[in-house]
């Protein structure tokens, strides 16, 4: 992620970029820069740059790149002062690599639809609204800093666990494996959680006392029985979907959407109920275990 403090910084940047790919109006272009040069044109334009979804497979740095993002940036690395974390992983997990101890995390979003635009987010403590004041923030000076993460479980992340791809399961598998547990085959996947037990350093998961929480939120379209009609129902009384998950209670719910609904609401966002691990691009599912009625 690169941000800038002004429109015309932007606009020379993407100017300068559009000469290392081959299209700058699409989303997932491949450009032919590393991470290593591309510093230092973010710099050149007075910008940031973050890097984001850094444990998903195939493409992210810890993913597919590297087991250090040292390697990558090598004495450019102080210049890397927050990471984005994805939605497969989360605080306790990043912890267990101890080179991300003095990095800042964040949770942010991909904006492929609107809907899910605050699926995960910060809470920063800043004087005012401002580039300035944000990057102060990602840098923990003056007192400005992350007050706290949002995110999903990573557990309901598309990348979570393995994937074999030949039997097309998600797996749990650990870093001595070369095969798939169920069918035998070798082409693998590896998710976050068992890519950062094959890359981690610590011993023991043990967080920066500056660290802040990490909030884990369930968006509604993961709650079992709630629809689209009924997230409409729910939006157009509380507003949004943060109020929902963070400030209403059993009683607003069930006022909306009735008592079964708010029953699964309420089980899903207070951690009562099972997630079941997402992994090779489908995301993981909240399941509620039924109480049977003696009759």
């Amino acid at each position: 992620m690169c941000f800038f403090p002004y429109l015309k910084d932007i606009k020379a940047f993407s100017n300068e970029l559009s000469k290392h790919l081959k299209n700058i109006t699409l989303s997932t272009q491949r450009t032919d820069l590393s991470g290593y040069e591309l510093i230092d044109m973010v710099e050149k334009y007075n910008g940031i740059l973050i890097p984001a979804h850094v444990f998903t497979p195939h493409k992210s740095y810890y993913g597919n790149c590297s087991d250090r993002l040292k390697d990558i940036f090598k004495e450019k690395y102080d210049k890397i002062f927050a990471i984005e974390l994805g939605l497969s992983s989360d605080t306790f997990l990043a912890d267990q690599i101890s080179e991300l101890e003095n990095k800042t995390f964040v949770t942010n979003s991909d904006a492929h639809s609107l809907p899910k635009i605050a699926r995960e987010y910060n809470k920063m403590m800043v004087e005012d609204i401002s580039f300035k004041e944000i990057v102060k923030a990602l840098k923990n000076e003056d007192g400005r800093k992350i007050v706290a993460n949002y995110g999903l479980d990573p557990k309901l992340g598309k990348y979570h666990r393995s994937y074999c791809e030949d039997c097309e399961k998600s797996i749990e598998i650990d870093e001595a494996a070369t095969s798939c547990p169920i069918c035998g085959g070798q082409n693998i996947t590896f998710g976050v959680f068992d890519r950062i037990e094959l890359i981690k350093d610590k011993t023991e998961t043990k967080s920066p006392k500056n660290r802040p929480p990490y909030i884990y939120q369930v968006p509604l379209t993961f709650v079992p029985g709630v629809g689209g009609k009924s997230i409409e129902k729910l939006l157009n009384h509380f507003q949004t979907e943060m109020n929902i998950l963070h400030k209403t209670t059993k009683d607003d719910l069930e006022a909306v959407v009735g008592e079964k609904l708010a029953n699964n609401i309420m089980s899903s966002i207070q951690g009562d109920a099972k997630v079941h691990s997402g992994g090779g691009g489908v995301y993981g599912k909240i399941i509620l275990e039924t109480k049977e009625k003696n009759l």
